[in-house]
């Protein structure tokens, strides 16, 4: 990351019109800034939020650079140029060029919200994508992963088990099977064949161009094998997603709590 930061600041020195050098850089400034601490941390996401409103400001019909901005603007914290009122406003004007985009990116708006029917109507918004036709399976994803994430595993299990029942070969619902039987600590031996599936075969191309298999899944895989009591396959699960991403903290906490025992 440290590379890809340097690497990527000389582009925009060198074409300082290209808005996806300035996306890209606001991407890793950002993810380095949500690893360090005090001052460091502090430029860092100063410096994320120019970039991506750089890139929107060269290309502001860009659905991937209205989302980043858009991210960034839910997720960061005030003292850095977070503002979730500009982000609800950003993603409804981002649900015109692309339904999909905008609408995760306002139910993250209101699952973040201290408002209580925020919150509720989160639920209620990405269940109505997820039910329209232009929704589709990355409705049905997006919506499982949803409830997973905000801790509803249980209403996400069905909807899991159906994308794979729909496209066994597609890894993605593989993927999203085998998270959430971890979740639910549910059987482990079909979380483990699922997620070691989706790892056998090529990963999905995501929507913005990229190629890869995040350090979650692992993650996941390591879980899996941890309530097997499978220590070793779990060490080296958590090895690989720290591997790619070597902050990435669930797997360091579930390293060293092996480590410990």
């Amino acid at each position: 990351m440290d590379s890809a930061y340097t690497l990527l600041k000389r582009a925009v020195e060198v074409e300082p019109n290209r808005a996806e050098a300035h996306f890209w850089l606001a991407e890793v400034a950002g993810t380095e800034a949500a690893h360090r601490w005090a001052v460091g941390a502090f430029f860092l996401a100063k410096r994320s939020k120019r970039e991506f409103l750089r890139a929107v400001q060269l290309d502001p019909a860009n659905p991937l650079y209205l989302e980043g901005l858009g991210r960034y603007l839910v997720r960061a914290p005030g003292i850095v140029g977070g503002d979730r009122d500009s982000a609800r406003a950003l993603a409804l004007n981002l649900m015109k060029l692309d339904p999909m985009r905008g609408t995760s990116l306002l139910v993250e708006v209101l699952w973040r919200s201290k408002v209580p029917a925020d919150r509720a109507r989160a639920d209620s918004v990405i269940e109505a994508f997820a039910e329209h036709p232009s929704g589709g399976r990355e409705g049905q994803i997006r919506l499982a992963m949803f409830l997973s994430r905000t801790g509803k595993a249980e209403r996400a299990l069905p909807i899991a088990q159906q994308l794979v029942t729909d496209d066994s070969a597609e890894a993605v619902g593989r993927w999203l099977l085998g998270g959430t039987l971890v979740s639910l600590r549910r059987d482990p031996r079909a979380a483990t064949r699922h997620l070691r599936w989706a790892l056998d075969h090529p990963p999905p191309v995501t929507t913005d161009g990229r190629e890869y298999w995040p350090p979650a899944l692992w993650w996941y895989l390591g879980q899996a094998y941890a309530q097997l009591g499978r220590a070793d396959s779990a060490r080296a699960a958590y090895a690989a997603a720290l591997k790619l991403e070597p902050s990435f903290r669930p797997a360091k906490a579930a390293m060293d709590s092996l480590t410990l025992r």
